[in-house]
């Protein structure tokens, strides 16, 4: 548990993470943290040893304090990379292995369950919602420990998770918690092109079934139970022999195409599926046998999106509202699982056991948002320019004698400014009419997803009232031997390199440059100078 160092994705100095990906996934329990962190050759020997598999990572992110195990490491010599891939439940619980069970004719609670699987493994029972009146006899395979977690939450219908108390740099517990069911109902709404950058809907019929034929644990005389005789009927479920059969699903799904046709075989134009359940008691399978059909008998769908900004207060198996005003989706989901990444600054959910409403938007809030729609796309966008006395706008004009300070303000719809309002523009100091300031604009904005760079950064040059977009201007103020100058810089890397005039990507003599994802491999810096 000694400190061996730190890695991070904005050291200017020491090891760089270059990719991150933290998932959680409800069903799994367990929360996996992967990376790649890059090495030269003087730091290789020193990332090596804090990558060594089995060591711990504390991951802190805002207030996000973490505790993973590394699993595995691979070593890239080519890329001059680590990639990592640790998991938050540790060895103690992922590689122990637990002799198999056929129990001791003793029923206990899923506390007791959870209780004897981490003997002596350094975990403790934390937050705790399993119903203690309930006890099953459980029966068990050889497993690890985390295994049989989820086995032991699968019965009693529960869901897992792991978390750590940590002081300063320290890990002082380590918890597993025990939910009936994790996450609350937020009532937030994730709405495409705001929360959402883009939904991708799976659907799919693997899994379907009419029908399930069920069978239970074995009674007393030895014999498995079954739903004979078992009555039952809520006019789409109901018991039927062995089986448990949804007349909605049938008449949807018949393999026939008149499934009431004389003469039919048993279950006839019936998908039929079969169902176990650890129990002895037929109302009870008869009502975990009418869950698992109510998942099975349509299309399955899952939503993944991907998040632009999600709200702090969402976490992992909490229900949240998504919108989609274009593909008319209003719906009520659970959010399954979670992927983040802060170097991609990026982050992808996959919500499930949702509820499709028919419209969640009024007509007059789709009105609106067409009105705002169109007057985006048609619309002209200017940038005022002003002058001022000081950073406060005092003094504001649109001449620039004797003033210091040149205000920007972008995005309006009219081309003339407006200058009663000085608190709506940004301000720099430019000291004068004969001060020059060099500004940078880029055609895509400033932010972009992984290396997925394509935009042009234009220069625009201000002398005094005289604005300069081109080389015939510049050397009519500054003289034939001015020019611009570009320069590029890697991460880590403590000088500039000069791009040359003659490149390729150079557009306008130096005033435009062109940038791809060729260009930038991590994180570059560009920066341009004027020379006179």
């Amino acid at each position: 548990m000694d400190i061996l160092g730190q890695a991070s994705t904005n050291l200017l100095n020491g090891i760089t993470i270059k990719e991150d990906k933290k998932t959680e996934e409800i069903d799994v329990g367990v929360a996996t943290f992967e990376c790649r962190i890059t090495y030269s050759k003087k730091t290789r020997e020193i990332a090596e040893q804090l990558t060594e598999a089995g060591n711990y990572i504390l991951r802190s992110n805002k207030d996000e304090k973490e505790f993973y195990t590394i699993i595995n490491t691979e070593i890239d010599t080519k890329e001059r990379d680590i990639y990592i891939y640790a998991e938050d439940a540790g060895m103690d619980l992922l590689n122990e292995i637990l002799k198999s069970s056929d129990g001791d004719g003793v029923q206990r609670t899923c506390t007791e369950y959870v209780e004897s699987a981490i003997y002596d493994s350094g975990f403790e029972i934390g937050i705790n919602e399993s119903d203690d009146s309930v006890k099953k006899f459980l029966e068990f395979d050889e497993q690890t420990a985390s295994e049989r977690i989820l086995d032991i939450m699968k019965n009693f219908e529960c869901e897992v998770s792991y978390s750590f108390d940590i002081d300063r740099l320290a890990v002082t517990n380590k918890y597993i918690n025990i939910y009936k069911k994790r996450g609350k109902d937020t009532g937030i709404q994730l709405r495409e092109g705001r929360e959402i950058d883009g939904i991708t809907i799976k659907k799919s019929v693997e899994n379907l079934a009419t029908a399930l034929l069920c069978t239970g644990s074995e009674d007393a005389s030895g014999v498995k139970i079954s739903l004979q005789d078992y009555k039952y009927d809520d006019g789409d479920f109901y018991v039927e022999g062995h089986y448990l059969k949804s007349r909605k699903a049938l008449a949807r799904w018949s393999r026939y195409v008149n499934p009431d046709e004389p003469n039919k075989i048993d279950n006839a134009g019936h998908i039929v599926q079969t169902f176990t359940y650890d129990t002895v008691d037929q109302k009870e399978l008869c009502e975990q046998a009418i869950k698992e059909l109510k998942k099975k008998c349509d299309i399955e769908r899952n939503y993944e999106i991907e998040i632009t900004h999600l709200p702090e207060d969402i976490k992992i198996g909490d229900i949240v509202n998504v919108v989609d005003e274009a593909g008319g989706l209003y719906l009520q989901s659970r959010l399954l699982k979670l992927e983040i990444s802060i170097v991609d600054g990026t982050q992808t959910a996959t919500l499930g056991d949702y509820l499709i409403r028919e419209s969640g938007i009024s007509e007059k809030v789709e009105q609106l948002t067409n009105q705002f729609k169109n007057l985006s796309e048609n619309q002209t966008l200017y940038t005022w320019f002003a002058y001022a006395d000081d950073s406060f706008g005092n003094g504001i004009s649109l001449e620039p004698e004797g003033k210091e300070y040149l205000g920007t303000c972008v995005n309006q719809s009219v081309k003339t400014p407006d200058i009663t309002k000085p608190e709506i523009y940004k301000w720099t100091k430019i000291k004068g009419e004969s001060a020059t300031l060099l500004m940078i604009d880029s055609s895509q904005g400033l932010a972009f997803k992984n290396n997925a760079v394509s935009t042009i950064l234009s220069v625009i040059i201000y002398h005094g009232s005289i604005q300069i977009t081109n080389i015939s201007k510049l050397k009519e103020v500054f003289g034939d031997n001015a020019y611009i100058q570009w320069k590029w810089k890697r991460t880590n890397e403590e000088s500039y390199g000069i791009i040359s005039s003659n490149d390729s990507r150079l557009i306008n003599d130096g005033f435009s440059f062109k940038v791809s994802p060729d260009d930038v491999d991590v994180n570059v810096t560009f920066t341009c100078e004027l020379i006179v």
